[in-house]
């Protein structure tokens, strides 16, 4: 159970940055802007109720199997992933990284929300109770890659939970936040390409993300006010039980979920106009 301050948080938050709104398979809804033209708009964007919890089955088709929903990107701060995760889904236990289980607060606030160590045993003994999945699939390394110039997903060499959903008969459902790159600027040199490679290679090496992303130019380290985000997601990939999938099969699924995640995004992108024209570069 969640307490009621992580609850009073995570909805200022998206409250803050205008999380929310969802786009699944046939539904647009979204909105920009400050919070002056939000409120007069409020009329004319008013959410239907289907939109609250967003069709994820692509097809209509009816979920008869535990999901894995597959959220990106990072960010700086994973605002998008952590204030939407709830409403996909039947109350997903979200994934995190085993250092957030590790240090003072950020522990406590994690294991009020019920999040799940993304170390492997961790992860397993959760789905083999069959309980639907928040994950972040680009981890530490997309944290490092975010950037509010240049979209990018951490995602080809990433192939872990791919295996781990074949193994225990999980579907994968791909979620993209636009604008969550955009909450946070990135200080220069950091975004540089040398110091880009070398923070990859940190963050590879040692799970350490490196960097400093500056926000609201009056508490830096608040999401810029004026940034509005839209979820999109994608339609459900079908996946086979597999107890020991070889790594032909691995990769094979793997390169349907990367094909997936990208027209999620080129599909939708110009839902947000900071991203109609930019393209999605792949790690």
């Amino acid at each position: 159970p969640q307490s009621t301050s992580v609850k009073a948080y995570m909805q200022c938050m998206m409250h803050w940055t205008g999380a929310g709104k969802v786009v699944g398979p046939g539904k647009a809804m979204g909105h920009f802007g400050s919070h002056n033209q939000l409120n007069k708009l409020s009329d004319k964007w008013k959410e239907p109720k289907e939109a609250q919890k967003p069709d994820v089955n692509g097809g209509g088709t009816k979920a008869t199997k535990p999901t894995m929903f597959c959220h990106h990107p990072h960010g700086v701060v994973a605002i998008g992933p952590c204030s939407m995760g709830s409403k996909l889904g039947n109350n997903p236990r979200a994934v995190v990284a085993p250092a957030c289980l590790s240090m003072p607060f950020c522990r406590q606030m994690m294991e009020c929300l019920g999040m799940v160590s993304s170390s492997g045993p961790a992860m397993k003994k959760t789905m083999r109770k069959g309980k639907d999945m928040a994950i972040i699939p680009g981890g530490v390394e997309e944290v490092v890659l975010a950037s509010s110039k240049v979209e990018r997903s951490y995602i080809t060499k990433r192939k872990g939970f791919v295996k781990y959903a074949l193994q225990h008969g999980y579907d994968l459902v791909p979620v993209y936040h636009l604008g969550e790159t955009s909450l946070f600027d990135v200080v220069y040199p950091l975004d540089t390409p040398v110091m880009l490679k070398a923070r990859v290679w940190l963050a590879n090496k040692f799970s350490l993300a490196t960097g400093v992303g500056f926000g609201w130019s009056f508490l830096p380290l608040v999401p810029k006010p004026d940034m509005k985000c839209v979820t999109v997601v994608g339609n459900r990939i079908a996946m086979p039980t597999v107890e020991e999938p070889s790594r032909e099969m691995v990769e094979k699924h793997h390169a349907m979920y990367v094909e997936a995640l990208q027209r999620l995004y080129y599909e939708h992108r110009a839902l947000h106009p900071l991203y109609q024209s930019r393209a999605l570069e792949l790690w």
